[in-house]
C-alpha cells in the first residue's frame, strides 16, 4: 500500500516542480536582461554635445534642442545616438558638396544621397554606425528670412 501513495503524491508534485523551474527560468532570465544595463549606471540625455567625428560648417550655430545619448560611445561596438542641429545661411547644394568632402577626413564613408526638392539627404557609416545629413532651406524661427537648417543624426547601423 505504501507503493500506490508514493506514485499518487509523486503524481502531484511533478507538475508542481515544472512550474516552479518555468518560474525560476523565467526570473532568472529577466534579470539577465535588467543586468545588462543597470539602472544606477546610465546615462542621460546630453545637451549641447558636438561629437568630434562630425564636422560643424563655418558660422552655423548649435540648436538648443540637439541631444545625445552617449552611453555604449566607447564599448567595441559604439552606439550612441546622436541628433545635432545646426542653423546658418549657406545654399544647400554648398554644404552638401562640403560635406561630401569633410565625412570621409573624419572616417565616414559616403553610402547615398538623396535630393528631395532641393533638401539634401546624405547618408554614411563607419564601424558599425550610421550618418545622416539633411540639409534643407526653410523660413527661420521667426518666418521672416529663410536660413539653412542642417540635422546630422548618429544611430547604429542595421
Amino acid at each position: 500500500m505504501c507503493l500506490p501513495e508514493a506514485r499518487i503524491s509523486h503524481e502531484k508534485t511533478f507538475p508542481l516542480a515544472w512550474l516552479v523551474l518555468i518560474g525560476t527560468a523565467i526570473s532568472v532570465s529577466l534579470t539577465g536582461c535588467q543586468g545588462l544595463v543597470p539602472i544606477e549606471d546610465s546615462i542621460p540625455v546630453v545637451e549641447g554635445h558636438q561629437p568630434d567625428d562630425i564636422p560643424a560648417p563655418f558660422g552655423f550655430e548649435l540648436d538648443d534642442e540637439s541631444w545625445s545619448y552617449l552611453k555604449f560611445e566607447h564599448a567595441p561596438l559604439p552606439m550612441r545616438t546622436v541628433e545635432v542641429i545646426y542653423w546658418g545661411d549657406r545654399p544647400v547644394i554648398e554644404l552638401s558638396s562640403w560635406y561630401k568632402h569633410q565625412m570621409p577626413l573624419h572616417g565616414w564613408e559616403f553610402v547615398s544621397t538623396e535630393d528631395d526638392f532641393g533638401e539634401q539627404h546624405i547618408r554614411y557609416r563607419k564601424s558599425g554606425e550610421y550618418a545622416e545629413v539633411l540639409i534643407k532651406r526653410m523660413p527661420d524661427k521667426k518666418g521672416e528670412n529663410y536660413v539653412t537648417r542642417l540635422i546630422v543624426r548618429i544611430g547604429v547601423d542595421s
